[in-house]
Formats: C-alpha cells, structure tokens, sequence
C-alpha cells in the first residue's frame, strides 16, 4: 500500500464546542426550563422542551415566551427566567460536572503536547467557565453565548476563535456533535471531527471526518493524520 501524503499544513489548536461534545447539561437545562416557566404559569409542552436542546440564549428566550409564563423575548421578565435557569444550571454543573467520557484525557493530552484549546459554545459564560475548569482549566480562550455574537450555524462563533488565537483555518481542527456546529466550523473551512452519528452530517465532504465517541480520538486524528482518515 502506498503510504498517504503528509498533510500540507500544521494543526495548531483545537476548537471545541461544549454541550453535547464535551459534556452533557441537556438534562440540567430541560429541568429548569420547565421549573421556572410552571412556576410563572407557563406551559412547556414536549415539543418547547425538545427545542431547548442545543438552543441558544436568544432562542431558549423565544421558548420561555412561547410556554406564556411571559409577555414576550423581549420583555425584561424573560431574561430574569432566563437568568435563573442559567444559575440552576450553574450549580448543578459545579455540584455535578455532567463531563463525558474521554474529555479530560483528550484535552489533557492535547495540552501537554502544546495544543492551544478553545471551547466554542452558545452557553453562558459563567457554565462554560465551570465546565472549564472541571476539564483542569487547559483553555486558553471561550467564546460564549454571552459575547453577543450571531450563533450557531452561522459562521461568526468560529470566526471568533480563529481571529482570538491569531492563525488560519487551516491550522485548526474543530470538534462538533451537532449539524449546525459543523455548519458554523465548516464554513470557515475548518476541518471538522464529528463525534458521535452513524454517518457524515454532510455526506461526501472530505474535511469532516466522524468518530464513535471521544473515546476515539487521538492527537493523531486531530493533528489530521492521513493515514488514520
């Protein structure tokens, strides 16, 4: 067998999203969501809880309005529900960091070979700042919910991170669970690893490469070794 090229390009960082790749706090979301909004007299009715999966900020305020415990997205008491199922979620991931299996190792390996890490995440701050350092503080930057950037799929979460460590796409590997993070990484031509799925979320692009779990990935994969493509 004729041994595959060496990539053209040196992987420098890798950018991780958060929820649904490195941890899972969907539980701790979908708890509060329903708590505060009964508690106001809202109705959150299956589907309104299913939506909270992956939402952003602004969506996940389009939901408390939708259950009725508000007036509207915009109205002042939706940010202070939003604010509280924030802090319920807080705590729980501080009392109970809900990390995935194979996080810790692989972002700890990456950071003693002298990878840069960034997690990308439409969550709040202060959880991403939790999950941070429940994964031993090896990030040298997070981009979050609350730096008012348009989220994802958009491009502008990604394009964030590369501009913050000052390199190229193409010195970049992005780590996603979801359709719209790949969408988001992809469209900056980041090369992407997709965890989790039985087949590409976009079949046929070659720069998104899937994986079983995180248990299943190595500096090896993320340095886009091609002989392990």
């Amino acid at each position: 067998m004729t041994p595959s090229p060496s990539p053209s390009f040196t992987v420098r960082a890798v950018l991780w999203d958060m929820d649904g790749t490195l941890m899972d706090s969907q539980p701790f979301w979908d708890e509060a969501f329903i708590h505060h909004c009964q508690a106001l007299g809202g109705d959150p009715r299956p589907e309104l809880v299913a939506r909270m999966t992956g939402a952003s900020i602004r969506t996940a305020r389009e939901l408390i309005a939708a259950t009725g415990a508000t007036p509207s997205p915009q109205d002042p008491a939706t940010a202070e529900v939003f604010a509280q199922m924030a802090a319920d979620v807080e705590a729980s991931v501080r009392v109970t960091p809900p990390i995935l299996p194979g996080a810790r190792r692989i972002t700890s390996m990456l950071s003693e070979i002298g990878l840069a890490q960034v997690i990308v995440t439409q969550s709040p701050r202060r959880i991403v700042e939790s999950v941070a350092h429940a994964l031993g503080d090896v990030f040298v930057g997070l981009i979050t919910g609350d730096d008012g950037l348009p989220g994802k799929p958009t491009p502008a979460p990604y394009a964030a991170a590369i501009e913050f460590l000052g390199l190229r796409p193409e010195e970049c590997v992005a780590v996603e669970d979801s359709p719209t993070g790949a969408a988001s990484a992809r469209s900056n031509d980041l090369l992407v690893i997709q965890v989790g799925g039985s087949s590409k979320h976009f079949p046929g692009d070659p720069g998104l490469v899937v994986v079983k779990n995180l248990a299943a990935i190595t500096p090896h994969l993320l340095l886009w070794d091609d002989s392990l493509l």
